[in-house]
């Protein structure tokens, strides 16, 4: 767009207001009109100020009047004002674009320079403030700052209680290095009585390093250390009592006040580190959540299903998981799974433990590489099914059959609930179904009912093409989107069920989910419920209490018999 000239009424206006205020503030001398090298119109002038005068260049985006003129000094590389983006910069005015309206003109702008100006020098000499208009973000002020240091909530309140003028010297930063910061965060910090403090938060070393920092509690009405040279630094340590070790980093308390020191022995210099400061807390969860740090949740399948799954529900706080899954993370897996690139070639269950720990520290998993379903011993799927069994909630991601009859058997033994989900080949939806005990039949029921439902709208169920252990026939086609969607709706449906509510907020235990046109669904976000029924009547059983006693003493003579055999081998049969 070159408004000057599809605009041709604006531009004439723009140079009409410019010349009556030329005319009438004594302040300003137009220079006149120019292209400049990026073929934008621009203004030249000077401002008379205290001191002499201002040359500026008012310059128009080719999107104008859409967005806001600049004012930025002409031919002048010094900074001016403390309202300004750097030396040379374009000056912050009273206009912006966060503020900006088309009926605003460059004369405005203009104004509003000198306002600035005379604000800031009122008389030769003598300098003033003027109040910022708007205040930047903490992601505008860490934009030049390549080293951080970050402050969590509790330890600053740990470095609050150190006692004044004493040194913890033995403090652990785990390191993270990005390409544009290196962020330092304080994991744990060694006590001046010897016992050592530790945050929440992950302490991977495969994604950084550790590097042990000097912490100082500085005496409160004392100014800090001064930072002209090393030597200074330390000698105002020193007269504490205090020698500080050969580390590269030191952190000084004093009241409420945190600042990171940068010290260089190389050349005897102190270089001050930006903090990120620790944000006062803002809930983000109800407090009902909290119930769920005591909640262990078992996801079997750590697929693209399931990892999304499990990630959700350890942000919402969920404390412990049994990751099940024997798979290995390939490149193919990367369109719609929760790991990345440096996971390639591991475990998922594995590797989605660790992606767990790095959106929740306090989370515990237990890890087993291992098939349901698969050919696996006897023994170790006897042992799998007996911590299945020990969960809270049993999450299927697996769209396996084979998988879903053990899940079966394992919520019949522990009458444990249980959510499974599939996304449909295609793309086109997916299911999500909860089981819980005695509210719903068994899950093999309910199954056998979803797929009547199906069967009665003329549409028979899409099985997937594919085991969760991702076998090569052809996978199920759908993108990251489909996926999310559908582990979304299946953690939503698992937090209902480790958040005691009743009602649920859930009046079905299945829904079918549309994500587009297609099988039974008239168009996106089309949900079908299907109602399930009540759970199956328990048989009635008539005993025979000769016969069970008989049994009883069968196995009561096989457990003598074993503690007969135990009590005659070696100590610790």
């Amino acid at each position: 767009m070159i408004w000057h000239i599809e605009n041709y009424r604006r531009f004439k206006s723009e140079r009409e207001a410019l010349e009556a205020l030329a005319a009438r503030a004594g302040w300003l001398t137009p220079i006149g009109w120019r292209i400049d090298s990026t073929f934008r119109v621009v203004w030249d002038a000077d401002i008379s100020v205290p001191a002499g005068y201002r040359p500026i260049t008012l310059i128009y985006p080719n999107h104008f009047p859409f967005s806001p003129p600049q004012v930025v000094p002409r031919g002048d590389t010094t900074r001016w004002s403390q309202h300004q983006y750097g030396a040379g910069g374009e000056l912050c005015l009273e206009h912006g674009p966060d503020n900006w309206h088309q009926d605003i003109s460059g004369a405005d702008m203009v104004e509003s320079a000198q306002r600035l100006f005379l604000g800031e020098e009122p008389e030769p000499g003598v300098a003033a403030e003027v109040a910022s208009r708007h205040e930047t973000t903490m992601g505008q002020d860490f934009r030049g700052n390549r080293s951080r240091v970050l402050m969590t909530r509790a330890l600053k309140e740990e470095l609050q209680n150190l006692p004044e003028a004493t040194m913890a010297p033995a403090s652990s930063a785990v390191i993270y290095r990005h390409n544009e910061s290196v962020v330092r965060i304080i994991a744990s910090v060694t006590l001046p009585d010897g016992r050592c403090w530790k945050d929440e938060v992950p302490e991977i070393t495969e994604l950084g390093f550790a590097q042990d920092i000097a912490i100082l509690r500085w005496p409160s009405g004392r100014g800090f250390p001064p930072i002209n040279s090393l030597s200074a630094f330390n000698a105002a340590i020193a007269e504490l009592g205090i020698t500080l070790p050969d580390l590269s980093y030191a952190v000084v308390v004093s009241g409420e006040s945190v600042r990171v020191f940068y010290l260089s022995t190389d050349d005897d210099t102190v270089s001050e580190v930006a903090v990120i400061p620790a944000m006062p807390f803002m809930p983000r969860l109800d407090t009902n959540h909290e119930t769920l740090a005591g909640r262990r949740v078992a996801i079997v399948g750590c697929g693209s299903l399931g990892s999304k799954i499990a990630v959700m529900l350890a942000r919402s706080g969920v404390g412990g998981f049994l990751l099940v899954d024997d798979d290995l993370f390939l490149p193919d897996n990367l369109v719609r799974h929760d790991l990345d690139w440096r996971d390639v070639g591991t475990h998922k269950a594995q590797s989605v433990a660790r992606r767990i720990e790095l959106v929740n520290p306090t989370a515990s998993c237990s890890v087993r590489r291992v098939r349901l379903g698969g050919q696996e011993s006897s023994g170790t799927i006897e042992t799998l099914l007996e911590s299945l069994a020990a969960s809270d909630l049993i999450v299927d991601a697996t769209a396996d059959a084979s998988v879903f009859n053990y899940l079966c058997a394992a919520v019949a033994i522990s009458k444990k609930p249980m959510v499974w989900a599939e996304v449909f080949g295609g793309g086109f939806g997916g299911l999500v179904a909860r089981y819980r005990p005695s509210r719903e039949p068994d899950p093999a029921s309910m199954r056998r009912a979803i797929e009547s439902w199906c069967a009665d709208q003329g549409k028979v169920l899409s099985r997937p093409a594919h085991r969760y252990g991702g076998e090569p026939d052809s996978p199920a086609i759908a993108d990251d989107a489909d996926v999310t969607v559908m582990a979304g709706h299946a953690a939503r449906m698992a937090i209902d069920l480790l958040i005691p509510r009743d009602p649920s907020i859930f009046p079905n235990s299945v829904y079918m989910v549309g994500l587009a046109q297609g099988w039974i669904f008239g168009q996106p976000f089309d949900t079908r419920p299907i109602d399930v029924g009540s759970p199956l009547p328990e048989p009635e059983t008539v005993e025979d209490v000769e016969e069970a006693e008989a049994d009883f003493e069968f196995v009561k003579k096989l457990f003598t018999e074993y503690k007969d055999a135990a009590s005659g081998g070696t100590a610790g049969s």
